[in-house]
């Protein structure tokens, strides 16, 4: 692992660097360029924390880099044709029933190649003097009866239509919120490909259609007792793919671009939106603009595209039902078939436009498709999207609970050789030695970078990371397993509110927790009181809610597990003086083992000891009274 390789930053790159939102708004734009012009001289060390007045240096420590860790071990994907049956095979209640009826009404009906054989029929028996009471019923019947054949299967199958949205959006979910993690991705690029899963039940229902058009002609061809009347069907369905083969690779790039281009314009709104305090700080409002108008224009031009190809292709299954018909009126003339077969064909072929264009569609729409799906297969950590999670019920609703965590009282942690690694490489935190014991209150400080959050994170099994964790003189071989609610609990630097109650923020649907007194504990009673109660309302993601009580609710969440370490990094930034104090006193009370991170003075002197972190590494440990000497310029 290089740990001396740095990164010179300017403004511009110290954001695309970071891991937080400003390098996925900033990586969604193809022109930009964040590589450093090479005629830039090196500067030295210390002036790498300089303002930014300067053009080539950033805020805090240099970004460095390492060895990005192994990517995550996905379930295997199934091909695009395993994928599309396993969707057609959900719900055949719902499924393959509206199936057979949509056949059935395309046999009959107007259009259908039963109805034309037995109106051939009907005229025949006419021009020949007889009365053909029978046909003539059979033929009002065939007319009549597609309606409802069509009503029915209209009305069972958007339920398999929705089922198949609803499952990979499921299996998104599942992959996005298991204890294995993935590679951290944008949530606004997750959410835009699990809304694009229409995708995959429209070109499933491609599918359907050119099976029935395939089963249409062997139907018309049994019917006529003819080859011939069942091939004309066929040629125009293989002229249509034909077409459609050799424009696969335009179609196949426009539809990727245009599906990559949705996700990106998602993922630089959602980052512009989560980032609009800090964009306006760095004065790059006017960029920002910019850059989402080129974005955006970037999405309806590959979108443009798209439908252009599309409608090209779309056109020959159009010109050749016309051929269609005029084939078989030109063999009924030249006395190769007779009126019945004439009129069973013409009107096959008549309603066989969108069986011609289906054709096309499943050559032209397996690229976009097979790219969206492999993407999406591994937003849900690999595997089959219609597979359900084990006890899982989307129709009414019941899941299986969270399995329990085996409780381990914390008696010491330490570490040794501790690096956090983040998935693209950048080191947090480097080669830390450090020793917990049960019940202390331990607190990082650092500037910006440093490698507080990034080692904290690591402690949770949130990211990646190297060297030796031991929780009671035990190794722990699996973080991300082992680490987990109940055992560990983290309060990230900005929490994540949901939009509910303030009891559904602190229990999480977990009835055993113990909401009122983890409330109490954080210092969010008075509010929670002044709110209307345990059960008033946050408002949409909190929105009700200043800075300060965000992060004590996302406390109380924490403290609701009742875990036997708490990892809290920067709880007390929105607090003010007195309630802080409060805060960390409680803590102290509860004889819970807590290693946070914070630059509060006040905070700092209630804390057994102080881990002074700088460019990765500590720098230096111990009371606050004795570091304050050396190190006070670092807190507030």
């Amino acid at each position: 692992m290089d740990h001396g390789r740095v990164v010179q930053q300017g403004p511009r790159a110290e954001l695309a660097a970071r891991p937080g939102p400003f390098r996925s708004l900033l990586d969604a734009s193809d022109s930009t360029d964040l590589t450093p012009p090479p005629e830039l001289p090196e500067l030295p060390e210390s002036s790498q924390h300089s303002s930014l007045d300067s053009h080539v240096t950033g805020i805090g420590s240099a970004r460095r880099i390492g060895t990005p860790p192994s990517p995550p071990a996905l379930r295997p994907i199934p091909s695009l044709a395993r994928g599309t049956w396993n969707a057609l095979r959900i719900e055949p209640r719902w499924g393959f029933v509206a199936i057979w009826l949509f056949l059935l009404s395309a046999l009959t009906g107007a259009f259908g190649a039963v109805t034309g054989w037995l109106w051939g029929l009907v005229v025949s028996d006419l021009q020949q003097g007889r009365s053909p009471w029978l046909l003539t019923i059979a033929l009002v019947v065939s007319i009549l009866v597609s309606p409802l054949l069509l009503a029915s299967a209209i009305r069972r199958y958007p339920r398999w239509w929705v089922a198949v949205m609803i499952r990979v959006r499921a299996a998104v979910l599942q992959g996005q919120t298991e204890q294995r993690r993935l590679h951290r991705t944008p949530p606004g690029e997750v959410v835009a490909r699990a809304m694009d899963a229409d995708r995959f039940a429209r070109y499933a229902d491609r599918w359907v259609d050119f099976v029935n058009g395939l089963l249409i002609a062997l139907v018309t061809a049994l019917i006529a007792r003819s080859l011939v009347a069942g091939g004309i069907l066929l040629l125009v369905m293989g002229i249509s793919a034909l077409a459609s083969s050799l424009g696969r690779r335009v179609a196949g790039r426009s539809a990727a671009a245009s599906s990559a281009a949705r996700a990106r314009f998602g993922r630089s709104l959602v980052s512009t939106l989560e980032s609009v305090r800090t964009v306006k700080l760095a004065a790059a409002t006017p960029d920002v603009h910019r850059h989402l108008r080129q974005v955006d224009g970037g999405r309806v031009d590959a979108a443009v595209r798209e439908h252009r190809v599309q409608a090209l292709l779309d056109g020959v299954p159009i010109v050749m039902v016309q051929a269609g018909v005029v084939a078989a009126w030109a063999i009924f003339v030249g006395g190769g078939w007779g009126l019945a077969t004439a009129l069973l064909v013409a009107n096959a072929v008549s309603g066989f436009d969108w069986f011609g264009r289906v054709a096309g569609s499943v050559v032209t729409e397996a690229p976009g498709t097979k790219a969206w799906m492999r993407a999406t297969s591994e937003l849900a950590g690999g595997g089959d999207l219609m597979e359900l999670a084990p006890g899982v019920d989307l129709v009414h609703g019941p899941s299986p609970a969270p399995a329990p965590t085996d409780r381990e009282p914390l008696r010491q942690i330490s570490l040794r050789g501790f690096t956090a690694l983040h998935d693209d490489g950048t080191l947090g935190a480097e080669e830390v030695d450090l020793t917990v014991e049960g019940g202390e209150l331990v607190l990082l400080l650092g500037q910006v970078g440093s490698g507080k959050s990034s080692l904290l994170a690591a402690m949770a099994g949130l990211i990646g990371s190297t060297g030796e964790l031991r929780w009671n003189d035990r190794v722990v071989t699996d973080p991300e397993v082992e680490l987990r609610p109940g055992r560990v609990a983290h309060v990230a630097q900005v929490p994540r509110v949901l939009s509910g109650t303030f009891r559904g923020n602190v229990a999480l649907d977990h009835p055993d927790r113990r909401v009122e007194p983890a409330v109490e504990a954080s210092r969010l009673g008075p509010d929670v009181a002044e709110a209307g109660g345990i059960d008033a309302l946050v408002g949409h993601r909190g929105v009700r809610l200043s800075g300060g009580q965000v992060q004590r609710l996302a406390l109380a969440r924490a403290l609701a597990c009742d875990a036997e370490l708490l990892l809290a990094d920067d709880v007390s930034s929105a607090l003010d003086a007195a309630t802080e104090i409060e805060l960390w006193e409680t803590l102290r009370e509860r004889g819970a083992t807590v290693i946070g991170a914070t630059s509060k003075g006040a905070a700092l002197a209630r804390a057994d000891r102080v881990v002074v972190l700088t460019d990765g590494r500590v720098a230096d440990s111990g009371p606050w009274s004795e570091l304050a000497a050396r190190w006070s310029h670092l807190a507030g």
